[in-house]
């Protein structure tokens, strides 16, 4: 068993000493957080453009070298 100086997880405080304006700072801190997350359409975009830019890099160098052994 670990010792009590050892803990992996940060001690909590006790219920009492909780305020509703610290409560209210940490959800405006979470809710900040996941509005920086990039949105379902950015990822899908991001993925699109990425598969499409392989791909012409792909047939770009395959052209290349059918080219070269000509």
């Amino acid at each position: 068993m670990p010792d009590e100086d050892h803990r992996f997880t940060a001690p909590r405080p006790d219920p009492e000493r909780i305020t509703l304006s610290a409560v209210k700072t940490d959800i405006e801190f979470i809710m900040h957080q996941l509005a920086r997350l990039p949105t379902r359409n950015e990822v899908w975009r991001a993925a699109m453009l990425g598969m499409i830019a392989g791909a012409v890099a792909a047939v770009t160098l395959i052209e290349a070298f059918a080219r070269a052994w000509h």
